[in-house]
């Protein structure tokens, strides 16, 4: 377990502790989620107005497909861990990595295209956005997963 070896051994006190700042950073994750929808927009419209062609316009769809499951996904993290459902978390965590995969894939598409047509310097850095839009994968499972985790066993081995 991520949380504890042994949750018995702790005093109320140690528990409470880890249970608010694990319910604090998955509320954070959450709202970071919602945050981010800012950023596929403005990431849309960069590549609506500067670029045209076939791969410009399923890159434009790509960005704006996802929109609805990370707004689905700030919700579920940021309910869940308001009302402690392990549910609405277990159904968040697999939306983070499934999320971040479809990211990782559009990173790659974009950074690919936008490397090829880069003979503007906003292509260039179009190039360098979609590329680190491409690591998405790692960092959630590096970072958002855990915490999620950590949080949802928590509540779990709290119940039993």
């Amino acid at each position: 377990m991520i949380v504890c070896a042994d949750l018995r051994s702790l005093d109320p006190d140690a528990i409470a502790f880890r249970r608010k700042a694990l319910r604090d950073a998955v509320i954070c994750v959450g709202w970071l989620k919602l945050i981010s929808v800012i950023c596929y927009i403005v990431l849309y419209f960069l590549v609506h107005g500067n670029s045209s062609g076939h791969m410009s316009i399923i890159l434009q769809i790509m960005t704006l497909v996802i929109i609805p499951f990370i707004i689905l996904n700030g919700i579920l993290l940021f309910l869940g861990a308001l009302e402690e459902k392990t549910f609405a978390l277990e159904i968040g965590l697999w939306l983070c990595l499934t999320i971040a995969s479809y990211n990782t894939v559009l990173g790659v598409m974009g950074g690919i295209y936008f490397i090829r047509t880069g003979y503007l310097t906003m292509h260039f850095m179009l190039a360098v956005i979609f590329a680190i839009l491409s690591v998405s994968l790692f960092t959630v499972l590096c970072h958002d997963i855990l915490i999620i985790y950590a949080y949802k066993s928590l509540l779990r081995s709290l119940r039993t």
